[in-house]
C-alpha cells in the first residue's frame, strides 16, 4: 500500500466541512536537522490530507544555515555543515534524551543546505497540495551559523561577552548569535530578504524576532554610537531596527511578514502576524498587541515535547503532550478576533531524522487537525478516529520514509 491507497478523510472541500481556521499550520526546523526533500514532501503529503495548508519552514538558525545567498557563499559551504550541537544548556529533556542523540547522531543525523531546484521542487509539491511554504530566517538573534561564516556581522572582536547578567534576561550562556548593527550587517538583512522573496512565491516570509539577548549588545562600549546612528535611545530599540529593515525589503517585494510573540514587546507594526507561542508569556503579549496572530502555544502543540502515549520512549522535551492533551485543552485564546489560525511544530535538537520526525508528528498532528476541523469534537469519538487512522497510516507504509530515499 501507499499513501495514495488510503481513502479520503472526513474534512475539507470533499465533504464540504469548513475550518474554523484560515491559517492551518505546521512547523519544521530544518536548521538543526537538514532533512532530505523526500521527508519534507512526504510530510506535506500528510499535512495536506488532513487539511493543513500552510508549512512554516524554519531555514536557518544558530545551527545551520540552509539556502544559498550568491552574495555570501560561505553561509552555505561553512554554515550549513556545522558539527550537530549537543545542545548542553537544554534541560527538561526525557531521560537519557541528550545521550541518546550524540549516540546516533553519526548514522542517522543529515546536515547541509537546500539547492534551488530543490526549493523549487519542495515549493511546487506544496502547492500541488494547496500548501503555502512559509520560510523562515530568524533574525537579528539565533544567527551564530552566519556570524561564524561572517565574523564581522556580530559582536566587535574588541568587545567581550557579558558575563554572570546573561541568566537574568535568557536559559543561556552568553554567545555570538546576534547581527550588530552595522552598516555591512544591514546590507547581510537586504541581500537575505530579497534572495528568500525570490526562492518563494508564497505571501508570508517569517523574519523571527524571538530570544534576543539585550545584554550583549548593551556591554559592547561602542554601542552608543551605534544606536545614536539609528535613532533609538534603548538599546532593545536595535531589534525593531533590525526588522524594519526586514520588512520594508519583503513588503518592496510583495511579501507580508511574519514574527514571534517575543516582537510584538518591542515592535508594534500592526501590519506583522505574530506567531504566539511562548506559553503563559506569549498569550499575555498577544493579549496586550494589536496584531492579528497565530495560536502555537507550545504547552500543546510544540510536538517536539515527547509523546507520553508513545509506542517506544521517544527523544524530546518535556512535560509531554499526549493525544488526549490536545483534544481537550482549552484554547481561549483562538476565540479571538484576531486570531487567524493555529499552527503545531517539531523543533529538531533531538530529532534526527525522518523516522524520529514522524514518530513526533504521528498520531498527535490528528489530534490537532480534529481541534480544526471538529469545532464541538467529543474527546472520546475523536481519539477512535485518530487511532484507527494512525493503524492505516502505519498499515500503508506512510510514516517510514527509506534510508535509501533520503541519504544526502
Amino acid at each position: 500500500m501507499s499513501l495514495h491507497d488510503l481513502p479520503e478523510v472526513d474534512v475539507g472541500p470533499v465533504t464540504g466541512r469548513s475550518a474554523r481556521a484560515e491559517w492551518r499550520g505546521l512547523l519544521i526546523d530544518s536548521a538543526r536537522t537538514c532533512y532530505p526533500v523526500a521527508v519534507i514532501t512526504r510530510v506535506i503529503e500528510l499535512a495536506a490530507r488532513y487539511g493543513f495548508n500552510r508549512l512554516h519552514w524554519h531555514l536557518t538558525d544558530d545551527q545551520g544555515w540552509r539556502f544559498e545567498v550568491p552574495e555570501y557563499p560561505m553561509l552555505t559551504a561553512e554554515g550549513a555543515f556545522l558539527p550537530r550541537g549537543r545542545f548542553d544548556d537544554y534541560d527538561s529533556l526525557l531521560g537519557d534524551t541528550r545521550e541518546r542523540a550524540v549516540a546516533e547522531q553519526d548514522e542517522r543525523w543529515t546536515n547541509g543546505f537546500y539547492t534551488d531546484a530543490e526549493i523549487a521542487e519542495v515549493v511546487a509539491h506544496a502547492a500541488e497540495h494547496g500548501v503555502m511554504i512559509v520560510p523562515e530566517v530568524d533574525l537579528p538573534g539565533h544567527m551564530m551559523a552566519a556570524v561564524g561564516a561572517y565574523p564581522h556581522l556580530g559582536r566587535p572582536a574588541a568587545a567581550p561577552l557579558p558575563e554572570g547578567s546573561m541568566r537574568e534576561h535568557m536559559w543561556w550562556p552568553a554567545r555570538n548569535d546576534l547581527l550588530w548593527p552595522t552598516d555591512e550587517a544591514r546590507d547581510f538583512v537586504t541581500a537575505i530578504m530579497r534572495r528568500i522573496a525570490e526562492l518563494f512565491p508564497g505571501d508570508y516570509v517569517h523574519i523571527g524576532g524571538d530570544e534576543c539577548a539585550f545584554p550583549q549588545w548593551a556591554s559592547d562600549p561602542g554601542i552608543g554610537e551605534w544606536m545614536r546612528r539609528r535613532g533609538v535611545s534603548r538599546v532593545e530599540q536595535l531589534q525593531s531596527w533590525f526588522m524594519d529593515v526586514a520588512a520594508d525589503v519583503l513588503r518592496e517585494n510583495g511579501k507580508r511578514v511574519a514574527v514571534w510573540d517575543e516582537a510584538c514587546e518591542i515592535w508594534d507594526d500592526q501590519d506583522a502576524l505574530v506567531v504566539a507561542w511562548d506559553e503563559s508569556r506569549g498569550m499575555q503579549r498577544i493579549a496586550a498587541a494589536g496584531q492579528r496572530f497565530v495560536f502555537a502555544d507550545a504547552r500543546t502543540l510544540y510536538l517536539n515535547r515527547i509523546d507520553p502515549d508513545a509506542e517506544s520512549p521517544q527523544k524530546g522535551m518535556v512535560p509531554g503532550i499526549s493525544v488526549a492533551d490536545i483534544l481537550t485543552a482549552p484554547w481561549p485564546e483562538t476565540a479571538d478576533p484576531r486570531c487567524i489560525g493555529v499552527q503545531a511544530g517539531v523543533w529538531s535538537e533531538f530529532v534526527l531524522d525522518g523516522d524520529d520526525l514522524m514518530s513526533m508528528l504521528f498520531p498527535r498532528l490528528l489530534a490537532v487537525a480534529e481541534r480544526l476541523w471538529n469545532p464541538d469534537l467529543d474527546p472520546a469519538d475523536a481519539a477512535a478516529r485518530i487511532a484507527q487512522e494512525h493503524a492505516a497510516l502505519h498499515a500503508a507504509g506512510a510514516l517510514q520514509v527509506l534510508e535509501k530515499e533520503t541519504h544526502r
